[in-house]
């Protein structure tokens, strides 16, 4: 195991895929149920799959369920002080976050700009029992579209540069960058990032912020979605990244949770259904969302409106749901283009339309991971750019090895459509 207890990415056992069946299963399982999944793997099968639980965003949850159920005694120490690692470091992550959102926040409502907090700490309790737990890579605003330059201002005050921007959202970046490193997604120390997402007059993002409410954590005010809008927007969310190269496990564990949480509260799902169908794809992705938890972890008991049941599923896209999620969520590769299949069946926004050649070859290169600075001496530039052409290399050879995967799966997916009469 490497520096910090986090494995660079040791070759799959012949029982890897088991054992994160057995992880996931332990989310639904009593504590002797899943005592009795995990005991039997060895210390070569549970390094296997740190990669996993790191990508997946599952290892700390992980982690939390087997000290809710009373069975920590059923991993490896080694394995139980590595997920313990994890914890600490992120917790110091989630306070470093937390902070620098409220900072943002305060500085939003003294300029009268309406914002809403996206995901984080607005999912506890519902989604996550504890911030804490949960993987966050960044921090998310909402504002509108017609104050994005004063709420750029504020964002540019705390440090932030602009890096990207695609379509409504723009990309911040804050802080020294460092190298790609799996282990900086429990650490405080590392690059910050922000997006900022613009909600244009008129369209059903600025009714997200007039629905947005308060929420009182830790003495501090911030701004929230409503419930209802954070449970669509939760599935949008995985929608729009099955829709993309990767998409994380945590994000189907968080929906089931929510969604647990309201199977008694009727009057709840009636307004999230009412959100839903006021939103671009909303009840497409409620289905696919409420398809992958049942999936993935139970059956959520819910009395589920007509447009959220796998019957109103389109035939291909349910199609697809079988074939390749489980497999892909459970995947140690960190990205795929066998989403492409399941784009061709989704309705996108113009903006958002790719066809699958530019999906299968790119049009540009990919963005610098470092941009220069004042002052940069020549050993700094020769370092960035033997680490730009290492991504650039890691990137050409995703293309070529996925690529290479579309096609061959691609023509096995259109016989699968033939034979289903699709």
């Amino acid at each position: 195991m490497a520096k910090h207890g986090f494995p660079t990415r040791p070759r799959p056992t012949s029982r890897s895929l088991e054992l994160k069946q057995s992880i996931l299963a332990a989310f639904v399982f009593d504590a002797e149920q899943t005592r009795q999944r995990l005991v039997g793997f060895d210390e070569a099968d549970w390094l296997s799959i740190f990669w996993w639980l790191d990508i997946s965003g599952i290892a700390i949850y992980f982690l939390d369920r087997t000290q809710q159920i009373g069975i920590e005694s059923a991993l490896p120490q080694s394995v139980h002080s590595s997920l313990n690692q994890r914890f600490e470091r992120n917790r110091s992550r989630t306070r470093a976050l937390f902070d620098e959102a409220c900072a943002l926040s305060a500085s939003f409502e003294a300029d009268g700009i309406p914002y809403a907090l996206l995901k984080g700490i607005t999912l506890v309790p519902y989604s996550v029992p504890d911030s804490s737990l949960r993987a966050q890579t960044d921090l998310d605003f909402l504002v509108p579209a017609t104050l994005a330059e004063r709420a750029a201002h504020h964002i540019h005050l705390c440090g932030y540069k602009l890096h990207a921007i695609s379509g409504n959202t723009l990309e911040y970046r804050a802080g020294a960058p460092s190298i790609p490193d799996l282990a900086n997604i429990y650490s405080a120390d590392t690059q910050r990032a922000l997006e900022l997402h613009l909600a244009p007059e008129g369209l059903p993002e600025s009714q997200l912020l007039e629905r947005r409410v308060e929420l009182c954590s830790m003495h501090t005010r911030i701004y929230s979605l409503s419930p209802e809008d954070i449970l669509v927007q939760q599935a949008l969310h995985l929608l729009k990244h099955l829709c993309g190269e990767h998409t994380r496990v945590s994000w189907v564990l968080e929906f089931h949770r929510h969604l647990l949480a309201r199977r008694n509260d009727s009057p709840f799902i009636q307004r999230a259904a009412a959100h839903a169908a006021d939103s671009f794809n909303g009840n497409l992705a409620m289905a696919i969302a409420i398809w992958a938890s049942r999936e993935l972890f139970a059956e959520p008991g819910v009395d589920l409106p007509e447009e959220w049941r796998e019957c109103a599923l389109p035939p291909r896209v349910r199609l697809w749901l079988e074939r390749y999620l489980r497999s892909s969520l459970l995947s140690d590769e960190i990205g795929s283009k066998l989403y492409a299949l399941l784009q061709a069946q989704v309705p996108c926004a113009a903006s958002h339309v790719r066809t699958t050649r530019q999906i299968l070859v790119p049009r540009r290169l990919p963005a610098p991971l470092f941009r220069s600075r004042p002052g940069e001496r020549f050993v700094e530039r020769r370092s960035r750019y033997v680490m730009e052409f290492n991504f650039f290399q890691r990137r050409l050879y995703f293309h070529i090895r996925e690529g290479i995967r579309f096609i061959i799966e691609a023509t096995r997916w259109n016989r699968a459509v033939a034979k289903e009469g699709l």
